[in-house]
């Protein structure tokens, strides 16, 4: 899952990444699952595992706010500019700051929000499917183990040892909202892997979950590669996986449930 802005923002390198716990190029799904099947014996078969695509291997893992040089420094403008014309269009406004940002990021404000997916083929999709230019760039399918990430870089230890906290239930995430963040300047926190309330049809159908920065704007493979594992995906072989995800049905409907998604599919009758 990505919301991008140009791709001189996003194409931060990320060098060298050392540790991971799992490392695999595929070429279809066959070998994606075969890969999956691998990765489960490494960190546990109760263990859950997140996903994410890049089209690019280039791409850092940071979210959005961080990729744009003025983003955090003029952050608290971007939520006020958003909540002072994005009234009008609401049925019904967000009522906590938490819904706000998950607002602004739904409609593709930068944030300090990363999107992640429970679905591995969800992550495929983005790797392979992608409107920046980058079908020749081999990609990237992120797997992170948030419960001992949390565990072991941010340390949010939870009484039990599997559960991940919710934003807005949890009040252990709080300091992470931009609106607290501003008033306590000298707190410089690790990023945090995080649940949110499904608010809209987009997340539920992507499955999505997510991690959160706060001050600390160190991408997420150099900071939690103990806790990653990589999928390869060659430039070469995204059109054969495009193909076996039309297959499976895993389209732009399926995750992007509007009429904007329905339109496209109608008219793949005129091809």
């Amino acid at each position: 899952m990505s919301f991008r802005l140009s791709s001189q923002l996003y194409d931060i390198y990320a060098g060298e990444v050392a540790g991971m716990i799992y490392e695999k190029r595929i070429t279809d799904t066959a070998e994606l699952l075969q890969g999956l099947s691998e990765l489960g014996k490494q960190v546990g078969a109760d263990e859950v595992v997140w996903f994410r695509g890049h089209a690019s291997s280039t791409y850092s893992l940071l979210p959005s706010i961080a990729r744009n040089p003025n983003g955090i420094a003029r952050e608290s403008m971007l939520s006020k500019r958003f909540k002072q014309n994005a009234h009008p269009f609401r049925h019904m406004p967000p009522t906590s700051e938490w819904e706000w940002l998950f607002l602004m990021q739904h409609f593709g404000v930068p944030t300090r929000l990363l999107d992640w997916t429970e679905s591995p083929l969800t992550a495929l999709y983005f790797t392979v499917f992608d409107d920046s230019g980058k079908d020749n760039h081999d990609g990237h399918l992120w797997a992170l183990v948030p419960t001992k990430f949390n565990h072991d870089v941010p340390r949010i230890r939870p009484q039990v040892p599997i559960d991940i906290p919710c934003f807005g239930v949890d009040a252990i995430l709080d300091t992470y909202r931009p609106d607290q963040m501003s008033l306590d300047p000298m707190t410089n926190l690790l990023p945090v892997a995080a649940l949110a309330h499904r608010q809209n049809e987009r997340i539920m159908a992507q499955m999505g979950v997510f991690t959160i920065m706060h001050r600390d704007t160190t991408p997420l493979e150099r900071l939690a590669d103990a806790h990653l594992a990589r999928f390869i995906i060659p430039a070469a072989a995204k059109p054969t996986i495009k193909a076996e995800l039309f297959n499976l049905r895993v389209t732009k409907l399926m995750l992007f449930p509007e009429l904007a998604s329905v339109a496209l599919l109608a008219k793949e009758v005129l091809k």
